[in-house]
């Protein structure tokens, strides 16, 4: 396989200009329509994509095996009953071992009020605190959720609702009911295990993030190129990256760039000036240029709802995973996922937030088709289509020597 098709998912294009590749590897399988949280009539189509080593395809439904699909084919068409579903596609190689799984939760709209939780998905393991998201039909006006029929307060459609639990490392039956004018007309339930939120440490790699992304101009002139699948080599850098004086990375001398590669060169150029300051080996962690390869194809990531740079900073003993909101902080790395399935990959500036102070949204550095090369931008979590999935936002934070661990 190409190095290419290794940098093709942390980085999915946000505009509709050009069909690109999503596969980070043959393994992978994805969902391209409907959308998670999508609101559908009985009979549609669902279209998908497999990787080059999946051999079969098997169709759940409500976690109940329905059909294998035609590998051959790119889409099916399906006649659901009324109310909220969760499809998952399931891939297996030529000697028919599970190789990866995908789902969505959809709605199929049958005129009866209904409410559906679109995040976490069914199955998933989360860490504190939760964030649910749900759609309902339009004459539901609040929705309550309970864990194990304890409620966790109320929210209204289309709002996230943050719950803190205090017991951990356990399955949670989650259900969320939808209210109108006080009487209860639908419900759905999930099953989720929450983890414990770590707790990072402040770091003053940071800073020399911060101190970097002005050097940048946003005048268009760096531009957002991301290539097709056929085209190789190129690891999306403006500049040329070395690494213990072997080049790893050539710069495009269009001064163009995609995400994960402008993330991976000013975490390169942040490290030098830390190696520096701490008067350290010369080398990350230990990483020979070998290990480094590794870390980086972690950090343009590896499949779909992948946590990038949070991977490769924890596989490589340098940083982690931010799980609690509060402790997110301007210079942390991220990499994030809508309801769509596309992603990206930023540097994190600040919150965007509501009239009541609540966390609606985030303001980041990166490039993108949008903003037509470096610049900053706003995306805003939701519950379906091209809005955040809450439970797909990745920050990582790095740290500088002193606080790396071995790996």
């Amino acid at each position: 396989m190409s190095v290419l098709l290794f940098t093709l998912f942390g980085c999915t294009n946000d505009t509709s200009d050009k069909d690109t590749d999503q596969f980070a590897n043959d393994s992978s399988i994805r969902i391209t329509e409907p959308s998670n949280g999508d609101v559908l009539d009985a009979e549609f189509v669902l279209k998908y994509e497999a990787g080059a080593d999946i051999e079969t395809l098997e169709l759940e439904l409500d976690d109940e095996a329905y059909s294998n699909l035609d590998i051959t084919e790119d889409s099916t068409t399906l006649t659901l009953d009324a109310g909220s579903h969760k499809i998952s596609i399931i891939g297996f190689d030529e000697d028919s071992t599970w190789l990866s799984e995908t789902s969505i939760t959809i709605t199929v709209d049958g005129g009866d009020p209904w409410v559906t939780i679109t995040s976490p998905s069914d199955g998933s393991i989360v860490s504190n605190p939760v964030r649910f998201s749900v759609t309902a039909s339009d004459n539901i006006d609040v929705i309550e959720f309970f864990a194990d029929d304890w409620s966790l307060g109320t929210t209204t459609p289309e709002e996230i609702l943050s719950y803190t639990f205090t017991g951990t490392d356990f399955a949670r039956e989650i259900k969320a009911v939808g209210y109108d004018s006080g009487s209860v007309v639908a419900e759905h339930n999930i099953s989720i295990v929450v983890n414990e939120a770590t707790a990072p440490l402040l770091s003053d790699f940071n800073q020399h993030v911060l101190d970097i992304i002005p050097t940048y101009p946003t005048d268009g002139s760096y531009g957002y190129y991301w290539p097709d699948a056929s085209e190789s080599g190129w690891l999306g850098t403006t500049e040329d990256i070395y690494y213990q004086g072997e080049l790893i990375a050539a710069g495009d001398p269009n001064l163009q760039s995609y995400c994960v590669g402008l993330t991976f060169e000013v975490f390169m150029k942040a490290w030098v000036e830390v190696d520096e300051a701490y008067n350290s080996d010369g080398t990350i962690n230990g990483m020979s240029i070998a290990d480094l390869d590794v870390f980086r194809i972690d950090w343009y990531v590896r499949d779909l709802y992948g946590a990038g740079p949070a991977d490769a900073a924890e596989n490589y003993g340098i940083g982690e995973v931010v799980t609690n909101w509060d402790n997110v902080a301007s210079g942390d790395f991220l990499q994030w996922w809508r309801h769509s399935g596309s992603g990206h990959n930023a540097i994190f500036i600040d919150w965007e937030l509501d009239s009541n102070g609540n966390r609606i949204g985030f303001q980041y550095w990166s490039t993108q088709g949008s903003t037509d090369g470096i610049s900053y931008r706003e995306e805003y979590f939701g519950t379906s289509g091209s809005s955040v999935n809450p439970q797909y936002f990745f920050p990582a934070r790095i740290y500088t020597p002193e606080n790396w661990y071995p790996w």
